[in-house]
């Protein structure tokens, strides 16, 4: 029986009404009888290694079906399982460890060849206010800090997910980003519904790579960030038969990439919505009508608390960390709520829309300037793959904006293309500077600070 709070009561609810059912597809099928066993198994083996309730236990893998059972056996022992990025270098790695001491870090080394032997060792009791997992943020000032995650914002999470989603035991669900971190941990929600999760086992995302999977494994959902989609468009593109949505966050969604994305695969697009620090807010269905999947995030979750403060995106409850890791604190302002730094309205109908951060808006003589909107307004050139605008001092306006592109456009060409488009002209960004990707400081994160820096250093 299913019980809140227990994700391996819901696994060991679909071996026992679906064993012979994909849990997991890692090149091969993995049922979800096979998959509790190894559950089982891996439990035995941490236990054997000294881990108890309580512990940290990290766990540095790619894609693969290993990750997807530690992900269930390491909290049923009562222990807070901490997935750590593969990208890492030794730096950082050092400093997770001082700050979250954990007993073990699990690599495919440790896994290969674990043994069936041992006694299984006792599992925690469901408790929605214990802490079972510690996540990093993206943190683009200094180290990341790390969250606190609570079994009862986790089952929230799942809940409003996976529901809005439309996820049944019929799809199967391929992340696009690591698991390791926020927006393809999401996806492991997916598999208490008994939808199977695809893996891409390759750590570095390649376009060909994904789409090839997601063909073999017949794909039905795909999970990642704007620019998972953006690159794919700037391919041959050959959509599988079985998929019937993709879904991405980390970044806002440009509209026009949106319907770029439907218009050549026939699929539709949506964008979910929330941060590692305060929790996911919203989330828009694959079934909602076009125009708003590719405008907004979705309506906020049934259970959410939420409002528009100043225009900026506010939310508390259950869906929102107490305090970070290590730290007395949490996301929480004086005013009782987590301030999510976008700008954003909810429309007459109940969808939230995510129209900018607080920090990234332009004061050009004292004029706002949204990057945001240029940046939409500039993909829309057919030379333009990608494109970041950030603010560059300047002694007599205070700020001007400046783009740096992915793409063969010239300042020209830009500045003919914003006019015919019939956009202010102090809107205009002064200077290109044309790179081969974009800086990333996250999940589809576009790293603006290093952006910044560099437009200030030229």
């Amino acid at each position: 029986m299913k019980r809140p709070y227990d994700p391996v009561s819901y696994l060991e609810w679909n071996a026992q009404r679906r064993p012979h059912a994909t849990a997991v597809w890692d090149g091969r099928e993995i049922e979800f009888d096979e998959l509790l066993e190894h559950v089982r198994r891996f439990q035995r083996f941490l236990g054997a290694r000294g881990v108890k309730a309580g512990d940290v236990v990290g766990v540095r893998l790619p894609n693969v079906w290993q990750y997807v059972a530690l992900e269930v056996a390491i909290p049923d022992l009562g222990a807070v399982i901490f997935p750590i990025p593969m990208s890492l270098g030794e730096h950082e790695l050092r400093w997770l460890n001082e700050k979250t001491r954990p007993v073990l870090i699990v690599s495919m080394a440790d896994l290969d060849g674990v043994s069936d032997a041992g006694s299984t060792p006792p599992t925690g009791n469901p408790d929605p206010d214990r802490i079972v997992e510690i996540a990093m943020t993206s943190g683009t000032t200094g180290m990341p800090k790390l969250a606190s995650l609570s079994a009862r914002l986790k089952q929230a999470t799942f809940e409003g997910f996976t529901s809005r989603l439309e996820i049944s035991e019929h799809d199967r669900v391929l992340p696009m980003t690591p698991l390791t971190q926020g927006i393809g941990g999401m996806c492991l929600y997916c598999l208490r519904v008994g939808a199977a999760l695809v893996m891409l086992r390759e750590p570095h995302w390649t376009p060909e790579h994904c789409l090839d999977v997601a063909a073999r494994s017949r794909a039905t959902v795909m999970v990642g960030v704007p620019t998972n989609v953006i690159r794919m468009l700037s391919r041959p593109l050959r959509t599988p038969p079985s998929l019937r949505a993709v879904a991405v966050a980390g970044a806002p969604l440009p509209p026009e990439v949106a319907e770029r994305w439907e218009t050549s695969t026939g699929v539709p697009i949506s964008s979910f919505y929330g941060s590692m620090d305060a929790g996911q807010l919203a989330v828009a269905s694959p079934s909602d009508p076009q125009a708003l999947r590719w405008t907004s995030v979705g309506r906020p979750h049934d259970h959410a608390e939420w409002q528009i403060l100043e225009g900026e995106i506010c939310m508390r409850g259950d869906l929102v960390q107490d305090r970070y890791w290590g730290e007395e604190s949490g996301p929480y302002s004086s005013d009782g709520w987590a301030h999510m730094g976008d700008l954003g309205f909810v429309d007459d109908a109940g969808y939230l829309h995510v129209v900018g951060r607080v920090k990234d808006i332009i004061i050009r003589g004292g004029t706002n300037i949204n990057p945001y909107e240029v940046e939409s307004m500039l993909r829309a050139h057919p030379a333009v793959i990608d494109v970041c605008v950030v603010g560059r001092p300047d002694p007599d306006l205070g700020e001007i904006p400046v783009a740096f592109v992915i793409g063969d456009l010239t300042q020209e060409e830009l500045d003919r293309f914003l006019n015919e488009r019939g956009l202010a002209r102090y809107k205009w960004p002064e200077r290109i500077h044309r790179l081969h990707e974009l800086p990333l400081s996250g999940p589809g994160k576009v790293n603006r600070k290093m952006l910044s820096e560099h437009a200030r250093a030229l």
